[in-house]
């Protein structure tokens, strides 16, 4: 009996440390977002580096989870990007669906697209053609 408590100490504390492990993270790894997770709590992901699939919005300077939320004027869920900073990316570019990489500031007042901006990163792939304007009237 008295040679399995300490079988069972260095166990347990195997398993604490290995619960420690995979409940912290890293602040300086890239974190896989959406725009709309970010502009839901910005102040968690100010200063962070982050990796996004979503919606260029040249003219309005936002990045968009989707075309959708972009045509029915969802720029709650929206975040600032100046895109005219951004290496790669022209006004040619606006309805593109595009992963990005970059680093978030949460800064009052940025833009009236939302929360932001997203500082200029990479364009890591096009996914997608310029989609068409938006429709008049939305479903």
């Amino acid at each position: 009996m008295r040679k399995a408590r300490p079988v069972l100490s260095v166990a347990a504390m195997i398993v604490w440390l290995a619960g420690c492990a995979t409940l912290s993270k890293p602040r300086d790894t890239i974190a896989h977002v959406n725009p709309a997770s970010i502009a839901a709590s910005p102040a968690e992901w100010d200063g962070r580096q982050v990796e996004m699939v979503g919606l260029v919005a040249w003219d309005s300077g936002a990045f968009y989870q989707d075309y959708g939320t972009y045509c029915r004027g969802g720029e709650r869920t929206a975040i600032a990007v100046d895109w005219h900073n951004w290496p790669g990316v022209t006004r040619a570019d606006n309805r593109r669906r595009v992963v990005v990489h970059g680093v978030f500031h949460n800064r009052a007042g940025a833009a009236a697209a939302g929360p932001g901006p997203l500082e200029p990163g990479q364009v890591v792939r096009w996914l997608s053609a310029p989609a068409k304007p938006c429709p008049r009237a939305l479903p």
